[in-house]
Parts: structure tokens; sequence; C-alpha cells
């Protein structure tokens, strides 16, 4: 949402992008978002304020819940309208369990600063009963 306060153009980033997981197992796998204005210093959060030229760093978990295993995981997300990808996105970043390693697909370009479109993290391995995984991407508000 874009609302106008003191003359400014501030963006309220709420759902500006959907994301989606594909795995092997979906009964018991929670997926969930957060996002901070990492240019305010904010809170991590489902909503924040921003206004062009912040960043705003997206986190998405995987949690599964069950009893075994799972595996062939794949999070669907995108990079939101109105802005662009801060650098490449770098899923072995320590977020990950170590049975997990990561491909990451940007159909709409390359991965890297400036990017917009689909991005989808390829979790290969398994994700281990109880355990959570994150990946996350960084954006700047045009």
């Amino acid at each position: 949402m874009l609302k106008s306060i003191g003359g400014f153009l501030i963006f309220s980033v709420l759902n500006l992008t959907s994301y989606s997981v594909f795995s092997s197992s979906f009964q018991h796998v929670a997926l969930t978002k957060t996002v901070t204005n990492i240019s305010q210093h904010s809170e991590s959060s489902t909503l924040v304020d921003a206004k062009p030229g912040d960043i705003i760093e997206y986190n998405i978990y995987i949690t599964n819940s069950s009893s075994y295993a799972i595996s062939n995981i794949n999070i669907f997300a995108s990079v939101p309208r109105f802005t662009t990808l801060v650098t490449t996105i770098n899923c072995n970043d320590g977020y990950l369990p170590s049975a997990l390693n990561c491909q990451i697909l940007t159909p709409n370009g390359f991965n890297r600063s400036g990017y917009q479109g689909e991005i989808t993290w390829q979790l290969l391995g398994k994700l281990e009963a109880g355990i959570t995984a994150q990946v996350s991407y960084q954006v700047t508000i045009k």
C-alpha cells in the first residue's frame, strides 16, 4: 500500500510478494514469511513501512513438523512490483541445515542486482523432522 506522510510517499509492505512451497509431503510443512526494513533498522514483522530507496529483506521459513524427513522442496517467491533485487541471492549462506543444499532459479533473468521476477529455491537433500530452513532476499524500493 502506498500512502503519503508529510510529503513523502511511504510504502506499507505486506504481502507484496506471494510465496509457496512444493515438497514430497505437504501435510506437516509450515511456511512463514517475515519482512524487515534494513534501511530503517526495523524489527522483523509481517508489515513494515518503507519509502523509495529503502532496502527490504524478506525471510521465508519452512518448518518440517512431521516425524520424518522431507525432500524435493521447492520454494517459490518473486521480487515485488516497484522493487529490484539488491544483490545476488545466495542460499548457501548459513541459513540452511547442513543436510540441505540449494540451487536458485531466476527464470526472468540473471540472479544479480537489479533482477525483477520470479525466484525458485530448490532445496536438495532432506529437511529432518522438527527442523526449520530459511531462505532470504533483499530488494530496494524504487
